[in-house]
């Protein structure tokens, strides 16, 4: 199996994933209220068109990506590959309607052999799209990944972009209602940038202050590995990249007008694209690591950013008596909704990453030069060791607080996050700059 074939096998499995999600959350399932051969005799009932729309939507994909892992680089004519994709539609029947009866035990559901339909249909259209360009396309995008050869560095940028489009989008209870679409846009325009800050309280400003540090936390990555491409991004100056920035900034807020309990902000856009910015700029500046000092100021700065995500608001009341310590490692998954306790979960490793991220610069080649085999282990045992006293110390202060809950999860996730840090910068290895900044 060719790469690009590999490739979109993974993209349809991840397709059909995504279609066995978004047909059956918030996953509460009770007893069958019908009976699915009394769906079939209904007939084709339309009750809402976004839904129509958004299940022929769900097709496309999964139809182009399921042709072109059969027929991508087999040299195949049209012909035959449209023979093929039609022995295949089938299948993308079988999983519609197998989704669609298990809607039967979903109360929250409603199950509609229109549904079905446009599944399909929206199938046959992502498969006709492949057999006209689905192989050029493919032909592109490998010319495009060779010319650049943006290298490990760029392999993992992508899969760093696809986790932060996950916590974008988490808990993914997703709409295709463009009347939502409107009102989400039209309110976001009308809050301004960091307009939303002058109705808060203090405690209400705090906790917004926390969670534009999380999303500064979260981009940042993003400019640091891109720093480290090869190719024609060796070339960004400061103009392209802060264009670059802004663009990923503005393409993940709008990702959220799809999700039902978000709402995009325009201040969410410009921190996260200064933030995608300042992490390039850090890149380009310390592309041959950290020394000793500069190691100790980026640590600095890592701890002001976590002063607003870890601790509670100025002139917090003091508990009397410390709260007991949650030792059950998980436990936050069964105590809420499980998708917004994995988007947090996500986001502290991220966070505690860049600590490791600091470790790694000042620790591993090319400026320590003690041994490469040894060095990334050790950077690694030392970040995942500095992860967890600095998680345990947070934690144990959150302790006589009433607006954090300290669990032995945040201190495993810190040693966690900083260790995969390390491991993280260690492949994306410093590239010689064709130019700095």
């Amino acid at each position: 199996m060719t790469p690009a074939r590999r490739a979109l096998a993974w993209a349809a499995a991840g397709t059909a994933a995504f279609v066995v999600y978004g047909s059956l959350v918030p996953f509460r399932f009770g007893p069958r209220a019908d009976s699915f051969a009394g769906v079939l005799a209904a007939g084709v009932t339309v009750a809402s068109r976004s839904d129509l729309v958004a299940n022929a939507l769900l097709g496309v994909p999964l139809g182009f990506a399921l042709l072109g892992a059969a027929a991508a680089d087999r040299g195949w004519p049209r012909p035959r590959a449209a023979r093929v994709g039609l022995l295949l539609l089938p299948a993308c029947a079988l999983l519609s309607a197998g989704v669609e009866y298990a809607q039967l035990y979903t109360p929250t559901r409603t199950c509609a052999i229109s549904d079905i339909l446009a599944q399909v249909a929206g199938a046959a259209v992502g498969m006709a799209l492949w057999v006209a360009r689905g192989q050029a396309l493919t032909d592109r995008a490998r010319a495009v990944w060779d010319r650049t050869a943006v290298g490990a560095a760029g392999e993992l940028l992508l899969a760093y972009l696809g986790l932060l489009l996950l916590v974008q989008v988490l808990p993914l209870d997703l709409s295709a209602s463009p009347a939502d679409f409107y009102r989400k846009a039209r309110d976001a325009a009308k809050a301004g940038v960091f307009g939303e800050l002058a109705g808060l309280s203090d405690a209400g400003r705090w906790e917004r202050y926390g969670n534009l540090a999380r999303l500064a936390g979260l981009y940042f990555p993003v400019g640091l590995l891109a720093a480290r491409l090869r190719g024609r991004a060796e070339t960004w100056g400061a103009v392209r990249a802060a264009g670059a920035a802004a663009a990923l900034g503005l393409a993940l807020e709008a990702a959220q007008l799809v999700v039902q309990s978000r709402t995009p902000n325009p201040g969410d856009a410009l921190v996260g694209a200064a933030a995608a910015l300042a992490g390039w700029y850090a890149g380009r500046v310390h592309h041959e690591g950290l020394a000793l000092p500069f190691a100790f100021s980026w640590g600095v700065i890592w701890c002001a950013g976590m002063i607003p995500v870890t601790q509670p608001p100025p002139g917090a009341v003091r508990l009397e008596v410390p709260r007991p310590f949650d030792w059950v490692p998980g436990l936050p998954l069964e105590s809420g909704d499980p998708l917004f306790t994995l988007g947090e979960c996500l986001t502290k490793l991220v966070l505690f990453g860049l600590l490791g991220v600091i470790v790694a610069a000042w620790r591993l080649p090319p400026r320590w030069r003690g041994g490469p085999r040894g060095s990334v282990r050790a950077a690694a045992l030392l970040a995942a060791a500095l992860g967890l006293l600095v998680s345990a110390l947070v934690e144990s202060g959150q302790r006589w607080t009433d607006t954090h809950t300290p669990c032995v999860t945040d201190v495993l996730l810190g040693g966690a996050g900083a260790g995969l840090g390390v491991l993280a910068a260690s492949r994306a290895r410093p590239a010689p700059l064709a130019r700095h900044v």
